[in-house]
């Protein structure tokens, strides 16, 4: 197993870097943090960081000289490549279902979540005009990095377009309240949710909760509505793993 040296280039409620750093707890392996500043000063758009990753984006993982980006390709990379528990199962039924449940995780909208109960009366969000203003006021400083923002601005732009849709908002929503459905009735038939033991589908699974929970949906597990995953949530936030990798479930959007 390799010896390198890692090194995680991370913001701290990015619910992404909470996936990566749940599954760097669990293994147990050490690594060093090196905070990227996406909210504030916009350091992800900084020259050091997109010659990291072209997508300006985190996580961003460095093992030794290697450069590692899309937390799937980190957190199955990560299992690989460094000792401690696999959590990734033998079985390759399950091992499959684990890929399909952390694609389908991955592909939810969570800023349709965020965002939909933050609207104006013209189901406009006022964070989103000011983050497309600040895009494109970055565009015209710095035409050299067009191909990353105006990508970033043509999402900016769908996701406004998405809120002011209710039907699409409530798609959007449905899909993340059937993921924990499914995560219901997969812990019906076992602990975890790929198998009988602790995967990359639970780090995973864990963060979406938790981000869940942030936005206001925790009734999906509460009432006796999903009962398999209110007791999972709380036994996923009493391991050890919750507090080392710092997820977050709680505050204000500013923290995001």
């Amino acid at each position: 197993m390799s010896d390198a040296k890692i090194v995680l280039y991370d913001y701290p409620a990015s619910i992404c870097c909470q996936m990566t750093r749940l599954v760097l707890a669990e293994k147990g392996r050490p690594f060093e943090r090196r905070h990227v500043d996406i909210m504030g000063s916009a350091e992800q758009f900084e020259a050091w960081y997109t010659a990291l990753n072209a997508k300006a984006v985190v996580p961003t993982l460095l093992i030794g000289d290697e450069v590692v980006t899309d937390t799937i390709r980190i957190v199955n990379r990560i299992d690989r490549e460094f000792e401690g528990p696999r959590l990734t199962p033998e079985d390759k039924e399950q091992a499959d279902a684990m890929q399909r449940m952390m694609r389908d995780i991955m592909a939810l909208h969570y800023g349709v979540l965020l965002y939909s109960r933050r609207l104006d009366a013209d189901r406009r969000s006022p964070i989103i005009v000011k983050r497309g203003e600040f895009l494109r006021a970055r565009l015209r400083k710095h035409p050299e990095q067009a191909a990353i923002l105006d990508a970033r601005i043509a999402g900016n732009e769908t996701l406004q377009r998405i809120l002011e849709d209710p039907a699409e908002v409530e798609r959007c929503i449905d899909e993340a309240r059937d993921v924990v459905a499914r995560i219901n009735d997969a812990l019906s038939l076992r602990r975890f949710v790929c198998a009988d033991r602790y995967t990359l589908a639970d780090a995973l699974a864990t963060a979406a909760l938790a981000r869940f929970r942030l936005h206001g949906f925790a009734d999906w597990w509460s009432d006796g509505a999903n009962a398999n995953v209110a007791g999972y949530y709380d036994r996923m936030r009493s391991r050890s793993s919750w507090s080392a990798a710092g997820v977050v479930d709680s505050g204000a959007e500013s923290d995001l």
